[in-house]
């Protein structure tokens, strides 16, 4: 899928998925997705990306003029220390019960199969442990005041991937458009930035397969952690609800608040 594919399929003329900054790759609007409802995800609402950290001084000035009034931070303590935020953020650490020892001694990863288990196993595992702290940035989301907003992890797939996915499909987006959303990061991630994480992957034990998975979004993997939910919960609304904690007035509120008027 070429550049123009990924910024204009859904877009109307002028508007452009992901915002074009210098240091952050994977900074992408929510907004121009159709719901069941037939009414579409409002543009420069909600954001998703990667780690706020590579705005360079032009991002910031850019990031200023998308009026952003909350940014939720779902790294965890040790990342948010070594690479710190440049604007203030309210963290929600939804992996935080979840050891990732695979980037610290990844020696057992030798073929890209190895990543997409991993991979899917490291999902389940967030959607088990962090329904509450999905639940809250969902009722934060619908709080009168908080939006535009951005809500961000490391590498703008994987947690922030988990929190769209959810976000979506919440707002009646169906399972299709929300792993093509989710896809959309293999055609944003530059080829320095792979070099950068691959080299960090491969130092870490990993054969370069395996390290070039991990940094794919493959649809698959998005496709049964949703289908975990669907047959645990009986979908997303059913896990926001149970161990999300999110009531049904917050979800209204937020498909007012989300979707274009009718």
């Amino acid at each position: 899928m070429s550049d123009g594919e990924v910024q204009g399929r859904r877009e109307p003329q002028g508007r452009q998925r992901r915002v074009p900054f210098e240091g952050v790759v994977n900074f992408r609007d929510l907004g121009g997705y159709r719901a069941a409802s037939g009414r579409l995800t409002r543009w420069g609402r909600v954001y998703r990306s990667d780690s706020l950290h590579r705005l360079t001084v032009r991002d910031l000035q850019m990031f200023r003029g998308l009026g952003i009034r909350a940014v939720y931070d779902l790294r965890s303590d040790e990342e948010r220390l070594l690479n710190p935020s440049p604007v203030a953020s309210r963290q929600i650490a939804v992996e935080s019960q979840v050891k990732r020892d695979e980037f610290k001694d990844g020696s057992a990863f030798r073929e890209a199969s190895d990543a997409d288990r991993r991979l899917l196993d490291v999902y389940l595992a967030i959607l088990r442990t962090g329904g509450p702290l999905f639940g809250e940035l969902l009722s934060v989301l619908a709080t009168p005041g908080k939006i535009p907003a951005v809500i961000h992890c490391a590498g703008g797939k994987d947690r922030a991937g988990l929190a769209a996915a959810l976000l979506l499909s919440s707002l009646g987006v169906d399972r299709e458009t929300v792993l093509e959303d989710y896809e959309l990061t293999n055609h944003t991630v530059t080829t320095a930035r792979v070099k950068e994480i691959l080299e960090l992957f491969v130092s870490a034990g990993m054969t370069h397969e395996a390290a070039l998975a991990f940094i794919r979004a493959p649809r698959s993997v998005m496709a049964e952690a949703l289908a975990w939910l669907d047959s645990e919960f009986g979908g997303v609304e059913g896990y926001l609800a149970g161990p999300g904690g999110v009531r049904p007035e917050v979800l209204r509120d937020l498909r007012e608040s989300l979707l274009e008027q009718e």
